[in-house]
């Protein structure tokens, strides 16, 4: 499968010495992947046509000897000072099982990359690539080498439910679905065991990257931000160029706007 990764002018690293960053699943602040606050369920009320239905159905179903014995007038009366039992047991063959949600905890230990299904995506390039001032890299994830034995490598469902703790998608279905106005991210996500880690590194903001090595020749082409400083392309081509992991070197591509709608075009640099 070839994915694209969307990166910043300051994880030329991951090029450089050929190595995801990945971020430890726990860190990542999607409420609904960690079952935050939720609203309790609407209480179920009963109408007072919802009443006189029940209590219709139920004369209906007396059986014959009671219905001699009883007229709908009385039937009625009776019902109504039996309305809260009545109105209980409605509400209970109502209720609707609460649904159980996978658990967060099971995250602890996993890490995620994001990837994208093509390179020209303006909303991606905004950003996770610097507003058009970083790269991007086509990798091929069959090569021999880029996958783990432990990895989950999967496109992001979209969508408007939740999915379930026995989803039949598994494992970890709350990590590849997210809703639907998120689609336009055409998101593959890469989960792997922290454990699997090379090395790991503390950011500023005080939260750990983990380092997971790749095979170069993974690396399929690099694509420019149109964006992209002049100290970020020369970088990049000293890589591709002189760099022995990427002999005999590389596509390197850029990035150009089109003059009549919303679309970016890419093509080769001479």
């Amino acid at each position: 499968m070839k994915v694209y990764l969307y990166l910043n002018p300051l994880q030329l690293d991951v090029l450089r010495n050929a190595r995801l960053h990945l971020s430890e699943v726990s860190e990542v602040l999607d409420p609904y992947q960690n079952n935050a606050r939720m609203i309790q369920r609407q209480a179920i009320r009963i109408s007072e046509a919802d009443f006189q239905k029940e209590i219709e159905r139920q004369f209906k179903s007396l059986p014959a000897q009671l219905k001699g014995l009883m007229t709908w007038e009385m039937f009625q009366t009776e019902a109504q000072k039996k309305r809260p039992k009545i109105e209980q047991q409605m509400k209970k063959g109502r209720q609707v099982k609460p649904p159980v949600l996978p658990n967060p905890q099971a995250y602890q230990e996993l890490a995620l990359a994001r990837f994208s299904t093509r390179p020209d995506n303006p909303l991606l390039w905004e950003r996770w690539a610097d507003q058009h001032r970083g790269l991007v890299l086509e990798l091929d994830t069959t090569y021999p080498g880029f996958n783990s034995s432990k990895q989950v490598l999967r496109p992001i469902v979209y969508g408007k439910k939740r999915p379930h703790a026995d989803h039949p998608l598994k494992p970890f279905p709350a990590l590849f679905h997210r809703p639907a106005e998120y689609a336009q991210e055409e998101e593959i996500r890469m989960i792997r065991p922290l454990d699997e880690a090379s090395s790991s590194k503390p950011l500023t903001n005080g939260k750990l990257v983990h380092f997971y090595s790749f095979p170069a020749k993974a690396v399929l082409s690099v694509t420019l931000g149109v964006n992209v400083s002049g100290e970020t392309r020369e970088q990049v081509s000293r890589i591709l160029s002189y760099d022995v992991k990427y002999k005999p070197g590389r596509p390197l591509r850029e990035t150009l706007l089109d003059p009549d709608t919303f679309k970016l075009h890419i093509r080769g640099t001479l």
